[in-house]
């Protein structure tokens, strides 16, 4: 039958109908796609104009009208609670990607954005979750088309912004995104809602082809969340859905500033009959917590996006309210902060070492493979003017490393994902067959086993040692003060070297519990005098989250 299928004009909404109508045309009908025109282009998804069902109500305007007979929602624009009788409907298409996309001016991940740098957001939701990962960084409310937030990274407006994936590839903009982001997406977020008349049987047969049943009761489950907590997409709330045996869902809420969060997961049998009823199970829970409070009217009201970040203060002061541990990490920003905020810390991080160069030969040429052991590596490569010869295959430990590495212009051959250690290197390095020249480009505080790890797998190991970290020559005047009024619970040092510039440059003190990354680094504040409340067992997310309930037991805070 001949369809005539209603529409936003955005380029994006445009691109998504086209792959609806495509659908509808391999199951045997005609389409023709009809650009509904819409008061506004896009919303700005914050407080002052999102959620209000402003393009749901054009658009089924269109369709009682008779401009159309089919109109395709996102999911997200489709009103919880506004159910008319005169329509119906009559598909939610399976879903593409659920997941918040970065994408930043310079290629850096999220971990790796220098300090204060201006990430554009377009929900209270991606703002609460990512300032618990990055409050050291400045959150810009953006609006405008998905086009147009793209077109405003450019220096001195915005260093990154956050998009759906989902809409990101509908438009071919997939090579784009820097990383995909661990946070918790809207509810419905990637799905894609077919609405008819009611009267109309033969269309609503026609698109009910394209139904996901799958898709449909997830989606559903999901945006009951919203409804039980009577409140809309507006607040900073998460929630995902997924079916394997048993419909399981994920939700949060999250406080604006990051510092608290609310986090549930419930299963219930996977029929439509008990979607809504988990959704509602869900947020019952999370009110019984007292969740709301983090979206009060007074809460959102409050809410200050123009204030900036005080480039003269090394720290980042949270609200009065905020309990969580203070942890001291003498490292530069990167997977290791996020992960400990991830679990649930409150992290600064400061600089008691810096890198110097020393005397080296470049032994880069000689080798089949260049392994980059950090990005400081990268930075002391640059300091000399040597490059990775085009010829040689390259490996980097860890992801942020990796970036720093192709955010220059070289291709790495091999890394292992995430906060990674010499181990998990070796681990992804194939068996070596014949001779294999391995120059590791390296720090000479680096320790011997990835060169031991990489020789126990057949190949030909050299060292090419061309700086040291040396401590620095004095500590900030507010860091001083700081520590001297016992600001953090704890401290968490990431290499030996470290161990000394932490007793020389601050001196131990015994109110603060100090926890190491690994067993040398234990074992150099051991000789120290310093006692050491735990050490991570492996150099990854998982050696974090053991560290991070290992200061909670201490402190009795869980």
């Amino acid at each position: 039958m001949k369809l005539r299928l209603g529409t936003r004009g955005s380029a994006l909404a445009l691109a998504r109908s086209e792959m609806v109508a495509e659908q509808l045309r391999a199951a045997g009908h005609e389409v023709e796609v009809v650009r509904v025109a819409t008061a506004r282009i896009d919303s700005s998804h914050m407080p002052d104009g999102y959620s209000l069902g402003v393009f749901a109500k054009e658009l089924r305007a269109a369709l009682r009208d008779g401009e159309c007979d089919l109109v395709m929602h996102s999911c997200k624009d489709v009103p919880l609670t506004d159910e008319p009788d005169d329509l119906r409907v009559a598909a939610v298409l399976k879903r593409g990607d659920h997941r918040d996309a970065l994408v930043t001016l310079s290629g850096v991940p999220l971990a790796a954005l220098p300090r204060a740098s201006r990430l554009g957001v377009t929900s209270l939701r991606r703002m609460a979750q990512l300032r618990a990962l990055r409050p050291d960084l400045t959150f810009v409310d953006v609006g405008g088309t998905l086009e147009e937030r793209l077109r405003r990274l450019e220096p001195g407006d915005l260093d990154a912004v956050v998009l759906s994936a989902s809409g990101l590839k509908a438009l071919g903009q997939e090579d784009r995104i820097t990383e995909y982001l661990p946070i918790l997406p809207a509810p419905g977020q990637g799905a894609l809602v077919l609405e008819c008349r009611t009267a109309d049987e033969d269309v609503f047969a026609a698109a009910l082809e394209l139904d996901h049943e799958e898709t449909r009761i997830c989606v559903e489950a999901e945006r009951a969340v919203l409804s039980g907590l009577s409140t809309t997409y507006m607040a900073p709330v998460g929630a995902i859905a997924s079916r394997r045996g048993i419909l399981s869902l994920k939700a949060g809420v999250y406080s604006l500033d990051g510092s608290k969060r609310v986090v549930l997961e419930i299963g219930l049998p996977t029929s439509h009959l008990h979607a809504r009823r988990t959704g509602h199970n869900v947020a019952e829970a999370l009110l019984q917590r007292k969740a709301d409070r983090f979206f009060a009217p007074e809460v959102i009201a409050a809410l200050d996006l123009s204030e900036e970040h005080d480039d003269e203060s090394l720290f980042i002061e949270g609200p009065e309210d905020d309990d969580r541990i203070r942890v001291l990490l003498p490292r530069q920003e990167g997977k290791l902060s996020q992960s400990l905020r991830a679990n649930g810390l409150r992290v600064d991080c400061v600089k008691l070492q810096e890198a110097r160069l020393i005397s080296a030969d470049n032994i880069m040429p000689w080798a089949d493979w260049v392994v980059v052991p950090s990005a400081q590596t990268v930075w002391a490569l640059r300091e000399r003017g040597w490059d990775i010869p085009a010829s040689k295959k390259v490996a980097a430990m860890g992801t942020t490393t990796r970036q720093v590495l192709e955010e220059g212009g070289r291709a790495v051959d091999l890394s292992p994902e995430g906060t990674a250690s010499s181990n998990t290197l070796v681990d992804v390095f194939p068996q070596a067959e014949g001779e294999v020249r391995v120059a590791i480009v390296c720090a000479d505080q680096l320790s011997t086993k990835l060169e031991d790890g990489l020789r126990a797998k057949g190949y030909t190991v050299e060292r090419c040692e061309i700086y040291t970290m040396a401590d620095v020559s004095e500590i900030y005047p507010e860091l001083r003060q700081k520590w001297d009024e016992g600001a953090w619970d704890a401290i968490l040092l990431s290499q030996p070297s470290l161990a000394g510039a932490y007793v020389h440059l601050l001196g131990h003190r015994d109110d603060v519990q100090v926890l190491a990354w690994d067993d040398p680094t234990a074992e150099a504040l051991e000789e120290l005098g310093v006692p050491v409340l735990d050490r991570a067992m492996t150099k990854d997310t998982y050696g974090v989250a053991a560290l991070a309930r290992t200061l909670h037991k201490h402190y009795g805070r869980r």
